[in-house]
């Protein structure tokens, strides 16, 4: 490993750069980040329509006799929606780590990067799972009624809540994948001295409120709106292979969340270069690592 000889180049990015950049470094790595994102991903998948894919079972809804399509399309759409966006920083853990290794490593195995998510999962379950409010959403969802309309209490307000909490602590604070996964900093110490994953997240992202807040609402409408195309690339698809161009059940069961993970993927790689990127900037990332690495050679020679 040189320290010095990234295979993402280390220098100051704007937006529209990182986000072009990103579109190159998913064409490069595709199998790997594909690979590490379902990881992440395809279990959240399994788990959503298990909370609440029964609101698009046809024969359980004419059994019951509580939702009429267009008011059953509109729930699930809703509820997805925000769960989806709630819980897309956890299914990035798995690609986060591989990206983590590809910067220096030239092709980093994929078992070690396994290893070294599992090593940090007491961490990732406390700042994701339930700082970042995802357990919670799973347990509102959980109480949502099956023998009812729109529950408004759990699903109009206490949801849509946790969901804007979720995606404004994202807003400000994105980067605690990248804390907890590369930098590998302790939870809780008692020594004053020692960075902490919580000292670390202030350091970092304090110096840069303004510019995550505006970088974060710009990304949220083109996360919005690239899930919005990519879900309409479905349809067409699927209207001109079988010429039915009706919005289905199994359309939104199954393409509707593929779509909004398949943007999730590339906004994860986006954030990743982000994290890079306020490196660089506020802490003069690429001369620690030219000095770290002359150090490395120095220290080899005297040996």
């Amino acid at each position: 490993m040189q320290l010095d000889n990234t295979h993402i180049a280390v220098k100051e990015r704007n937006l529209v750069d990182i986000c072009d950049l990103s579109l190159h470094v998913m064409r490069h790595y595709w199998r790997p980040i594909v690979l590490t994102s379902l990881a992440g991903a395809l279990p959240l998948m399994v788990l959503n329509h298990l909370l609440i894919g029964w609101m698009m079972d046809l024969e359980f809804r004419d059994a019951f006799f509580y939702l009429d399509e267009s008011s059953a399309i509109t729930r699930y759409v809703w509820d997805m929606s925000l769960l989806i966006a709630i819980e897309a920083p956890l299914a990035s853990i798995f690609a986060t780590a591989y990206l983590g290794q590809a910067v220096f490593v030239d092709q980093p195995k994929i078992r070690d990067v396994f290893r070294d998510v599992f090593k940090m999962s007491p961490r990732v379950i406390w700042c994701q799972l339930l700082v970042r409010g995802i357990l919670p959403a799973w347990l509102l969802l959980l109480a949502v009624p099956r023998y009812g309309d729109f529950e408004v209490g759990l699903e109009a307000m206490l949801l849509p809540l946790l969901a804007m909490y979720a995606v404004g602590l994202r807003v400000f604070r994105p980067f605690i994948n990248e804390i907890v996964l590369l930098e590998r900093n302790p939870l809780i110490s008692r020594d004053r001295s020692m960075m902490t994953i919580g000292r670390r997240s202030t350091q970092i992202h304090a110096p840069s409120y303004s510019d995550l807040f505006t970088q974060g609402l710009g990304l949220s409408l083109m996360t919005f709106c690239l899930a919005v195309a990519m879900f309409g690339n479905f349809v067409f698809l699927k209207g001109v292979l079988v010429n039915s161009w009706k919005v289905s059940p199994f359309m939104l069961l199954y393409a509707f969340p593929l779509a909004c993970w398949m943007v999730a993927i590339y906004i994860n790689v986006v954030r990743f270069l982000r994290y890079l990127d306020l490196r660089i900037r506020h802490e003069g990332w690429e001369v620690e690592l030219r000095m770290r690495a002359e150090a490395n050679r120095m220290a080899s020679k005297s040996f």
